[in-house]
């Protein structure tokens, strides 16, 4: 302790306003603090306990004005406690020894309170902060910046030592006295206060509730300020699982249930964006599908053992195919060998053909523009292909306790939660934060996840944010989160969409005739009004490689399928109601839903170049793809092929050669270079050749190819289409499928079919005469127009009307594509 208060003492001579002054301790700040950590009392049992002296509370109070004044960007006296270990050597064994002192324990949470206060958002910058050390000419900032980083640091690992100390108190663990901890005299506290009603609920009982809840929230909430390794993630992540049980041990989780149930009361009310961030902390990085399977995992837990000796032998397999691989290639016997370091400190002997070609990868890895998505490629179980992770026995306890307090919370609390929620954005509280939108949004997203990977028959109380107002807040949240920038929000603003609308189709196929007609009356507001808050289009086109995480483009994906699925039911309503009209608003929207135009909302608001961009990058990353996000991205790109659209060609039905022309379809989209190079990876990988889930994915991509190949026979322009962005998708796909025929060809074609008519009807009555005049004519016809395109051929080329080479020869081929037609219609009725 004197060695710190010495280090401390030594900075006090900067000047005035500078940081280190700011970053350090007055002189007579840490005599004073000297003083008050010495006399709280002396310590016996080990430490474990503490002889308050008589003045104890005083001191206390002493020691809560004296965080009062520290600086909360840099909190140069809460490290200086925290350097002190005063939390673990004064205030903790104090508690213990004072459990029934209420006005002691009490003072104590308040300085609790302030210590584990979460981090400022500025310091949290600062954290981050990339320092360019590099340059030399500003030497003085490059230090200021250095000090803020490692204070911010500093401060985070401190929040995570109170996080320690609390889980680990050896209290907790004292075996045949559970339920007597550190945590459960905080909990006691709250007894009193909620017990009281109305206005029998004093100032002082809010004020306890309030720091009590507060204490929780920090707690919950701390987590390093820098994940420099997978190993400081795991064990913040094992930390806060331990703490998590130790909350269901403690009563912790008894005690948020009983407020949430009982949040729409007039007392309760004031704490509800306080138990929005307790649930959010608790919640925070767990996986909702995960935690609703948790006894799933739990029941397989017996056969770890044969899992881990089968991941095991998957090691072995993929070693030993790379030294087949190595064997295989040129000179293989003669290759050398690297010893590499990986990134967990571990080493590896690796063939130098291997580590050439990991550095290519690595290289290239390097250009974010290359890169479809950014972030992790991990996922939740929802979109990701590993159904359960490994994870150790305390991981699987968390996910169990969050899984029961989820099943009580859902039917006893979401619903007042819900309902206090709203209100408060309904009415845009001064009470409200900039993040508080996004975490409403995880909240609601969370348990909509659970409920559906729970297998719950009803829908119960989500039935709460399953309305107008929540659909309005969240979709205009996606055009202010895309407006500003804000991708990180959109994600969560986005994958709620999705589950809200999948939320909808269960509602639409339940059993209950009231949630059906929620359901209906919500697709109706989303879709079939005269200004519908459809936002899917819009989220669509904007999409742009690089920008966005894969876990955005699969709920994209999931949103997208969802919707139309639901239109498709919903246009299959039996709208006869014998000779009467519609009589109510149910029958007027089920008829408005029976009509609506499903192919002309695919066509002309959904597909465009940046839906087959999207998903053809999406199932480039087929193997990490849950199977139903692999099914999903085929059933696209089967409706592409299918969609038939009507060209003006086709909307001549009184034409002649009508009937000659191929059904026009968005096929033609599909054929692009980028999804041929991926589905040569997916039919060429043989790992994927004897594993379940791949087989709809192997069959498509060996039909297109297929379908593609017998194309190209009759249009030979495929394979230069191929390569090509085409700025107008649904004008490349009708000329494409009609050999780019113009209207000049189509005229000349209606008018050889004309003749041909004549011709037969001449042969009919016995006009040799007749029939010998047709076929001149229509021998000229051909003959004229063909001289035509030669003459067009033969003229010089001015400056004005010169095209590039590739122009030229794409526009020689796809006149010969024309002429090519025209020959087939002639000779295809001649045969007639």
């Amino acid at each position: 302790m004197n060695e710190t208060t010495r280090k401390k003492k030594n900075s006090i001579g900067a000047p005035a306003g500078s940081l280190e002054r700011r970053l350090a301790v007055e002189s007579d700040i840490v005599d004073e603090l000297l003083l008050v950590c010495g006399v709280i009392g002396t310590t016996r049992n080990e430490g474990n306990e503490l002889v308050p002296v008589t003045d104890c509370l005083n001191w206390l109070q002493d020691l809560q004005r004296a965080l009062r004044r520290d600086e909360d960007l840099y909190r140069p006296i809460s490290l200086l406690i925290g350097n002190w270990k005063v939390v673990e050597q004064k205030l903790l064994p104090l508690v213990i020894s004072c459990r029934f002192d209420t006005a002691i324990v009490l003072t104590v949470v308040k300085i609790l309170v302030i210590l584990t206060k979460p981090l400022a958002e500025n310091t949290k910058r600062a954290g981050r902060m990339l320092i360019d050390t590099s340059s030399k000419s500003n030497d003085s900032l490059v230090q200021q910046q250095i000090k803020l980083r490692e204070n911010a640091v500093e401060q985070a690992e401190l929040l995570i030592e109170y996080k320690r100390l609390f889980s680990h108190h050896s209290s907790h663990h004292v075996k045949g006295k559970e339920g007597t901890g550190l945590l459960s005299i905080f909990v006691s506290l709250l007894a009193e206060p909620l017990s009281k009603t109305g206005s029998a609920r004093t100032d002082a009982d809010h004020l306890t509730i309030e720091l009590v809840l507060h204490l929780f929230r920090n707690l919950l909430a701390a987590e390093p300020l820098l994940n420099s390794s997978q190993d400081s993630i795991r064990r913040s992540r094992q930390l806060h699982h331990e703490l998590v049980n130790l909350f269901e041990k403690e009563l912790v989780t008894d005690i948020l249930l009983v407020l949430g149930q009982e949040l729409e009361l007039r007392e309760n009310s004031q704490y509800n964006l306080l138990m929005m961030e307790l649930l959010h902390n608790l919640l925070k990085a767990q996986d909702p599908a995960a935690v609703a399977l948790a006894q799933t995992r739990l029941s397989l837990s017996e056969n770890t053992r044969y899992r881990s000796s089968s991941a095991l032998s998957t090691k072995l397999r993929e070693e030993k195919s790379s030294r087949f691989a190595l064997v295989g290639t040129r000179h293989g016997h003669f290759g050398g060998t690297w010893l590499e370091k990986q990134g967990d400190g571990k080493r590896k002997y690796v063939s130098t053909n291997q580590s050439s070609k990991q550095k290519k990868s690595n290289t290239s890895r390097r250009n974010r523009k290359a890169e479809p998505f950014i972030g992790s490629s991990k996922s939740f179980l929802e979109h990701s292909n590993t159904r359960f992770s490994e994870e150790g026995p305390t991981a699987n306890r968390a996910k169990e306790t969050l899984n029961k307090f989820c099943q009580r919370f859902v039917e006893n609390c979401y619903g007042p939660f819900m309902k206090s929620l709203k209100n408060e954005f309904r009415r845009d509280s001064v009470r409200l934060e900039d993040g508080d939108k996004v975490i409403f949004f995880r909240l609601i997203w969370f348990f909509s996840q659970w409920w559906r990977y729970s297998e719950n028959n009803s829908l119960g109380q989500l039935i709460f944010t399953m309305d107008v107002f929540t659909f309005n807040l969240v979709l205009s949240s996606t055009d202010a989160f895309h407006l500003h920038k804000m991708f990180s929000r959109l994600e969560q603003a986005v994958s709620l969409y999705s589950e809200m609308m999948l939320l909808l189709k269960d509602m639409q196929h339940s059993q209950d005739a009231t949630e059906n007609e929620i359901a209906l009356g919500l697709v109706n507001r989303i879709f079939y009004v005269a200004e519908p808050m459809d936002r899917l289009p819009k989220l669509l086109q904007s999409w742009t490689p690089g920008r966005n995480t894969r876990q955005y483009v699969c709920d994209l994906c999931t949103l997208c399928h969802v919707s139309l699925e639901l239109l498709e039911e919903n246009s299959k309503f039996d709208t006869m109601f014998g000779s009467e009209t519609p009589r109510n608003n149910l029958e007027k929207m089920r008829v408005v839903a029976a009509e609506f135009d499903i192919t002309s909302y695919f066509c002309k608001k959904l597909f465009s170049n940046q839906l087959v961009s999207m998903y053809t990058h999406l199932l480039s990353q087929y193997k990490l793809n849950s199977s139903r996000i692999n099914d999903r991205v085929v059933a696209m790109f089967l409706r592409l092929s299918s969609t038939e659209m009507v060209s003006s060609m086709d909307s001549d039905t009184q034409s002649p050669i009508s009937e000659l022309y191929r059904p026009h379809t968005l096929e033609p989209m599909l054929y692009n270079i980028h999804l041929f190079l991926v589905i040569e990876k997916i039919l060429l990988d043989s790992s994927i050749r004897n594993t379940g889930g791949f087989g709809s994915l192997v069959s498509f991509c060996t039909r297109h190819m297929e379908k593609f190949l017998a194309t190209s026979q009759d249009n030979h322009m495929a394979f230069v289409e191929c390569l090509f962005r085409h700025l107008s998708p649904r004008k490349f796909c009708e000329s494409f499928a009609k050999f780019y025929m113009s209207e000049e060809f189509q005229m000349l074609a209606e008018r050889e079919v004309l003749l041909d008519e004549q011709e037969r009807c001449n042969e009919l009555q016995g006009g040799v005469d007749s029939d010998i005049q047709s076929e001149d004519e229509a021998e000229f016809m051909f003959d004229e127009g063909r001289q035509a395109m030669n003459n067009s051929d033969d003229e010089p080329v001015t400056e004005e009307s010169s095209e590039e080479p590739v122009a030229k020869g794409k526009k020689r081929l796809r006149e010969n594509d024309s002429l090519n037609a025209f020959r087939t219609v002639k000779s295809h009725k001649k045969r007639q």
